[in-house]
């Protein structure tokens, strides 16, 4: 069974790509009312996830 932690940041960092694509102000950084909450869910996914590798010593 796929880890649904790593399934649910990667598709928190493709819906933040697909949105940044078509967003001016998030291309540039300044992230839209909209984008800002993916760029949030994205950020606290890698966080989560990248703790949990620590966590297991670097394997998954």
């Amino acid at each position: 069974m796929a880890d649904n932690l790593h399934t649910r940041y990667m598709q928190a960092a493709a819906t933040w790509r697909t949105h940044r694509e078509s967003c001016a102000p998030c291309r540039s950084g300044q992230r839209c009312p909209t984008g800002d909450p993916l760029y949030r869910r994205l950020a606290d996914l890698q966080d989560a996830y990248h703790r949990r590798i620590r966590s297991q010593g670097g394997t998954r």
